[in-house]
């Protein structure tokens, strides 16, 4: 396997400097040489004995130096890669009683779940289209019973304040309440939900949103549609954590309504559950509540992901990175996502940060995150 050792600095957070190759051109031991530096030298300082970083200079890795390496300086931008969240909207019947969950003569109009908590989706998506790829599924969405199709309302994308508003308003009543209003399909819209992400192609972090106001009902295979499917949906809920798409759940005036342990057991199988806990899903019974759980919940979900630019030829390639903070600290790799950095897929188009770390670059003043390609040496 060939060796590496240490040779450029890729990229900055945003939008710095990448020392690549002009040639890469390797002269014979002592024919050329830069500023030599000994065993795990500083960043930029020249030489390293097993992998120290070089901005010019010589390299000696023990077998052999590797002298005269001419790099030219080469722009290479790389961005912070934004979370892909599809809400996942409940639209049962139910969301037509109030806020108490009080049954009205033909719905509630505006007073029901629906019109008061959906304007809280359309405000939370208005302010961050910009920094978060948003998307929308309702469940029902194809009859009025539980009806789940494989798309969505609105395809998950940058800007998509307007089409999600749209979306919304097109499944609204004339009086305010949701039209069509179904049972409850937890299990279906999830694994759909989940299948829709997983078809992605981009490298961003994926999350599902699921807002519902009940119990989870239309069991696959039962005839009575309003049978218990409790299970089903936490199961599937930790389906689409293991496929790596974690579910944030979001209970619309459920508290006191007998639904906290199902919803609950859905929230600690999403791998995102509310902090410090019980219940371990965000409950939420007004509109200002929903606007402020939604802005926690993007803060939570914001990527510690960054793209991995072009290598700079020749002599790099993916395989051979590194991930340094603040230009001195190089992160290990570390496969358990515990704490230091790891590949998003076997592709090596992106790689995700995790625990302090990323705590840190999710903070107000983040550190300045490189990626740092190595030359291959053998």
């Amino acid at each position: 396997m060939p060796r590496s050792n240490a040779l450029v600095i890729a990229v900055g957070l945003f939008a710095a400097t990448c020392y690549g190759f002009a040639g890469c051109g390797f002269a014979p031991a002592g024919s050329g040489g830069g500023s030599g530096a000994s065993s795990g030298g500083p960043l930029g300082t020249g030489a390293s004995n097993g992998g120290g970083l070089v901005g010019g200079g010589a390299a000696q890795n023990g077998h052999g130096a590797v002298t005269g390496m001419n790099c030219a300086a080469v722009q290479q931008p790389v961005a912070k890669l934004p979370p892909d969240i599809l809400i996942v909207l409940d639209a049962s019947g139910s969301m037509n009683n109030d806020i108490s969950d009080m049954s009205c003569n033909n719905g509630c109009g505006a007073t029901s779940k629906w019109a008061q908590m959906t304007p809280a989706i359309n405000t939370v998506v208005q302010m961050t289209e910009g920094t978060v790829n948003w998307g929308l599924k309702f469940f029902a969405d194809t009859d009025a019973t539980c009806g789940v199709g494989n798309g969505v309302q609105v395809q998950v994308g940058t800007n998509r304040a307007a089409m999600i508003a749209a979306a919304i308003t097109g499944r609204t009543a004339a009086n305010g309440g949701v039209t069509n209003g179904s049972r409850t399909p937890t299990r279906l819209a999830e694994n759909a939900g989940a299948a829709y992400l997983a078809g992605l192609t981009d490298q961003n972090p994926r999350f599902l949103l699921l807002a519902t106001d009940g119990l989870p009902n239309c069991m696959p295979g039962n005839g009575d549609t309003a049978a218990d499917d409790s299970s089903g949906a936490v199961m599937a809920v930790g389906a689409a954590a293991t496929m790596g798409i974690p579910t944030f759940v979001v209970g619309i005036a459920t508290s006191g309504m007998g639904g906290d342990t199902t919803l609950s057991n859905m929230a600690n199988a999403g791998g995102y559950p509310r902090p410090g806990g019980n219940p371990s899903y965000y409950s939420v019974g007004s509109a200002s509540e929903f606007v402020s759980v939604l802005q926690t919940l993007v803060g939570v979900a914001g990527s510690c992901t960054f793209s991995i630019p072009n290598p700079p030829p020749p002599g790099t390639d993916a395989a051979h990175i590194g991930v340094v903070i603040n230009g001195t600290t190089e992160l290990k790799k570390d496969t358990t996502h515990t704490d230091g950095w790891d590949y998003t897929s076997t592709g090596m188009t992106a790689v995700q940060v995790y625990g302090p770390t990323c705590d840190a670059i999710l903070s107000n003043s983040p550190p300045k995150v490189e990626i740092v390609f190595k030359c291959i040496i053998g």
